[in-house]
């Protein structure tokens, strides 16, 4: 088996809802890009965006990680470089203080934004492979900072061939996300030539989403 297949195997292991401790609830997000822009009006219930990216895979230019306040729009509020090596699994971490602050480490470099304006409900993973290649992100973990315990843990996904785009959508059961760290490990891959800057890359969103309809009245009903 490949490096790409053996990546995108790894990824299958999170197929359907899993509900985990601390009520949070964790199951792949079949609704794609339109269903998330839906859900987020647009994106603009955006709170932070890490994004790791294969870049130019070098320490100068074009940078391979960033914190944005809604993806992809306006500059990154921190970037930094690092080089990509093809089919090497590097560690990440994100640290969410719980009030206003995102630390996002891949590797050995460490982006900090301290300006996040609201709390958040939801956690969208999405990758996005647009050339011959694949993207991973596998033993993903979270850990709640009030307790010691893994509240969350095995999770995987990965976008592999031409336009590819996969979402996890990981939520607190309506409630707002405490403190907590989150972790896993990615991995870029490519079986011809190298893709370029955010042709290979992938998100986590840290958002609200617009209520269900009818959700206010269950609530009062309630």
């Amino acid at each position: 088996m490949n490096k790409i297949n053996l990546i995108v195997a790894a990824a299958s292991i999170l197929g359907s809802t899993t509900a985990l401790m601390a009520g949070i609830v964790a199951a792949p997000f079949t609704g794609g890009d339109i269903g998330f822009n839906d859900l987020t009006e647009n994106g603009t219930l955006e709170r932070a965006v890490a994004e790791g990216r294969v870049g130019n895979a070098a320490t100068n230019g074009t940078w391979e990680s960033a914190i944005w306040q809604q993806g992809g729009v306006g500059t990154p509020k921190s970037q930094g470089q690092m080089t990509v090596t093809d089919g090497t699994a590097v560690p990440f971490s994100i640290v969410w203080n719980g009030t206003n602050t995102v630390t996002y480490t891949v590797g050995s470099v460490v982006l900090t934004w301290n300006q996040v304006a609201d709390q958040f409900t939801d956690i969208f993973i999405r990758t996005r492979s647009a050339t011959d290649s694949m993207i991973g992100l596998t033993d993903l973990a979270i850990d709640l900072n009030s307790d010691s315990t893994v509240d969350y843990s095995g999770g995987a996904i990965a976008s592999s061939g031409n336009g590819d785009v996969n979402y996890l959508r990981i939520q607190n059961m309506g409630a707002v996300f405490p403190a907590f760290t989150l972790s896993g490990t990615q991995t870029l891959a490519w079986t011809a030539a190298r893709p370029n800057n955010s042709a290979l890359a992938y998100q986590i969103k840290f958002t609200n989403v617009v209520p269900a309809p009818g959700a206010g009245v269950l609530a009062l009903a309630a």
